[in-house]
């Protein structure tokens, strides 16, 4: 038979097979527990947990600063004005709430560049921009939509007689401590208002000319107005019958005399 020179064929060969398997085989169990299983209590919290409004309300802000532009100008051309807020606070379980941000001022200006007696002014447009703070804290009124924050109970410690010592037995104690994580209460801005004035009081006069005035610092008074939404995330059941929490077993922790305010606390919920 006749091969053509596109015919692929063995050139070599070779099996290999070890004679000494302890130096293969290095795989091993490490470790291996079986579980046990856990203790499943059901716990009735509701359907959905989603934000609910506790208040909305309109704070009235005033505020009065004194800016100071990059250079000289003879006119205020205009200022874009945004709030924004750095803290908005609740402290439970009062009714009032700590309010802190500020006023971002963009201002546009017209700076001299040249001026004659003859009712010229030319000039520039720049423009410079300030962050105005204000601090302040306002009253809330629920209307029954109450935060649900739950306070966590004092540490408890147990201790025991010792008969050998006619005392406190210092190498044994009981202790219990629970602690419960509550949704914090946020805010949300709804929507702002700014009223200001910006008064030149130091003008320079240009050049004699009537009514011009190049100055390079402003007082600014604003009354701002902020709507803030107060919300929390709560748990809501849906209509239609629900099994009661007491027909079931209830974990320990919660059933015991140990914790008697948190067992009313959690009644009262």
């Amino acid at each position: 038979m006749e091969y053509s020179k596109y015919d692929a064929k063995v050139v070599e060969s070779h099996a290999y097979v070890s004679s000494d398997c302890k130096n293969d085989c290095k795989a091993s169990v490490i470790s291996a527990d079986t579980l046990p299983a856990a203790e499943y209590y059901p716990w009735y919290g509701g359907d959905f947990k989603i934000p609910k409004v506790l208040s909305e309300f309109v704070v009235q802000i005033d505020s009065e600063s004194k800016i100071r532009l990059n250079e000289p100008a003879y006119e205020i051309k205009r200022i874009e004005k945004q709030v924004f807020l750095t803290q908005c606070r609740y402290i439970p379980p009062t009714d009032k709430v700590f309010i802190e941000g500020y006023i971002r001022k963009n201002i546009e200006y017209a700076a001299k560049k040249c001026s004659s007696k003859h009712g010229v002014i030319s000039g520039v447009i720049k423009d410079t921009t300030v962050h105005v703070p204000f601090k302040v804290y306002a009253k809330v009124d629920f209307h029954g939509n109450l935060p649900v924050v739950l306070p966590n109970t004092p540490p408890m410690v147990a201790r025991y007689f010792d008969q050998k010592r006619m005392g406190k037995n210092i190498r044994e104690a009981d202790r219990s401590n629970i602690e419960i994580f509550n949704e914090p209460v946020y805010c949300e801005l709804e929507w702002t208002a700014i009223f200001d004035a910006d008064i030149n009081g130091y003008g320079a006069p240009i050049d004699g000319l009537p009514n011009e005035e190049e100055f390079q610092e402003f007082t600014d008074k604003s009354v701002i107005y902020i709507c803030i939404k107060l919300l929390q995330k709560q748990q809501v059941y849906m209509p239609g019958p629900k099994p009661c929490p007491k027909e079931e077993k209830s974990p320990a922790p919660f059933n015991t005399d140990w914790n008697v305010p948190i067992t009313d606390i959690l009644k009262k919920k």
